[in-house]
């Protein structure tokens, strides 16, 4: 199974707001990006998926439309959250990169998620 996201990933850690009581949500413009990536996810199930419910090995390749430097684990936790939401896996800590690549495309961002048979 193959999935793919186009366009630039939005890491989550730094796009949350912690409100004086301790509550914390994201920042709209992730949200905004969440949502859409949740539904670029769906329309990639094929019909009749059932979510992954047991250890899973992925291929994880990263694509970055620019040059800033990105924590590699804030990107990994953005789409895992993206995966678990969309209904691709029941808990996101099922899954585990074991293998990962990392390049640089202006015109092609995104990320690609291959199971691992």
């Amino acid at each position: 199974m193959k999935i793919t996201l186009k366009g630039q990933v939005r890491g989550g850690k730094n796009n949350m707001i912690v409100t004086r009581a301790g509550l914390r949500f994201p920042k709209k413009s992730w949200a905004l990006w969440r949502d859409a990536a949740v539904a670029e996810v769906r329309k990639q199930l094929p019909t009749g998926w059932q979510p992954i419910a047991t250890d899973t090995l992925i291929e994880f390749s990263y694509v970055a439309g620019d040059r800033r430097r990105r924590d590699m684990p804030a990107i990994i936790d953005a789409v895992f959250h993206v995966l678990e939401k969309a209904g691709f896996v029941t808990d996101d800590t099922l899954l585990w990169v074991a293998v990962s690549s990392r390049v640089y495309s202006k015109e092609f961002p995104g990320v690609t998620i291959n199971v691992i048979p």
